[in-house]
């Protein structure tokens, strides 16, 4: 199992778009992805964003960087103005450890993507 971490800093006056962004445009691409086992979007600051993908394999993750509809979204998010630095990637394998998948299962349903909507429900 691979894990890959993307970091970026945005534009903090455009949070709400660059959330929308991430829920209409990058979860659906991502889940079409072969080989995806799950998506996190991760905020460290206002103005920081990160996003864990976990993946079946490093070629898994090799066919991401050559898929179209990869491209397209990673080319309207350069295009969009959103972000304010570079990206960085960073490619991990997994070397054990363990997750409690039953504890997981409902604390990200798709109604409790947004960060302020899983406020909304205490959680986060």
């Amino acid at each position: 199992m691979i894990l890959r971490v993307w970091r970026t800093k945005i534009d903090p006056a455009r949070l709400e778009e660059y959330w929308r962004f991430e829920r209409e445009r990058c979860l659906p691409m991502l889940h079409k992805q072969p080989g995806l086992l799950g998506v996190l979007f991760l905020r460290e600051a206002e103005d920081q964003a990160a996003s864990i993908t976990i993946w079946e394999d490093r070629g898994t993750v090799e066919a991401l960087e050559s898929s179209p509809s990869y491209r397209r979204t990673v080319r309207k998010l350069a295009e969009s103005g959103l972000l304010v630095r570079e990206q960085s990637v960073e490619i991990f394998e997994v070397a054990g450890g363990a997750l409690r998948l039953e504890a997981l299962a409902g604390r990200w349903a798709p109604e409790t993507t947004d960060p302020r909507t899983r406020q909304a429900h205490g959680e986060g």
